[in-house]
């Protein structure tokens, strides 16, 4: 499988995907399903059984910590993040890292953020590595989509941070990315730009960037800012979640197509 390298090319630094959604509180108990489908599909895009999500140790020294396989057991772990010193009644903080040794941190890995749970702001991010199997940008769009079904966000991107950074000072902060999920229970309709791919999805749009490259991923951006795109902020204080069906966008199978990735003046292939 084509690796983020492969896909991205040169350039980038620090890809990521974003989960963000408003005010939605979950329990431990309903917190528990979507944790274990986000960790087990991530960890889907490599060999059956060859790696394992593991916490970060109490103690200084202390070994990492594999999250619990059973469902209880992932339960009362995730009751034991929570944060409640804001006075949220709910709100998980959780670090999670990717690993084939759960013992080796010598190397950097694919890791979560998690801070949900609260009746304010809900975040998830995905911090991927060079040699992170993300496939191509069909494939790549599979894995966003189903992150997306598993949480039912307002908004979600796939970036980098060295094309966020590009972007700063450019206007508010709008969707652009390389792939982007927006909710219609949040947010309206965007602007439309040939820059870009719109796939309805449900409630809501995934929309994907034909040029997977920071400086496309950049001149999106400002096209949207141009076209007066909603502000990320621009959302309810309490979510309606969307539905998002089972299964994948219409012309999703295309992009590989469609989509301009790989070194910079390459042909997407056949």
């Amino acid at each position: 499988m084509k690796t983020v390298r492969d896909v991205l090319g040169p350039g980038y630094r620090k890809p990521s995907m974003h989960l963000g959604w408003a005010g939605r509180t979950e329990s431990a108990a309903e917190l528990a399903p979507r944790i274990a489908a986000m960790t087990a599909r991530i960890a889907a895009q490599y060999p059956a059984g060859s790696m394992q999500w593991v916490t970060a140790p109490d103690d200084i020294g202390g070994e990492p910590v594999p999250i619990p396989v059973d469902p209880g057991a992932l339960v009362e772990m995730i009751d034991a993040s929570f944060d409640r010193s804001l006075g949220f009644r709910n709100r998980t903080l959780l670090s999670l890292f990717l690993r084939d040794d759960p013992s080796d941190e010598s190397r950097t890995d694919p890791s979560l953020s998690i801070g949900v749970g609260s009746g304010s702001t809900n975040n998830i991010s995905l911090r991927l590595t060079d040699d992170f199997p993300l496939g191509s940008p069909a494939e790549a769009a599979r894995l966003f989509v189903d992150l997306v079904r598993i949480w039912q966000p307002d908004l979600a991107r796939f970036s980098t941070i060295s094309a966020i950074k590009a972007t700063m000072g450019k206007g508010h902060v709008n969707h652009a990315g390389y792939l982007a999920w927006v909710s219609a229970t949040a947010y309206g309709p965007e602007p439309e730009t040939d820059r870009e791919l719109v796939l309805p999805h449900g409630e809501g749009w995934v929309y994907v960037a034909r040029e997977w490259t920071d400086q496309g991923v950049v001149a999106l951006f400002e096209d949207l800012a141009r076209g007066g795109a909603h502000r990320v902020s621009a959302r309810p204080d309490v979510q309606n979640p969307p539905h998002i069906p089972d299964g994948y966008p219409a012309g999703l199978e295309e992009l590989d197509r469609l989509v301009s990735w790989g070194e910079p003046g390459s042909t997407p292939p056949d």
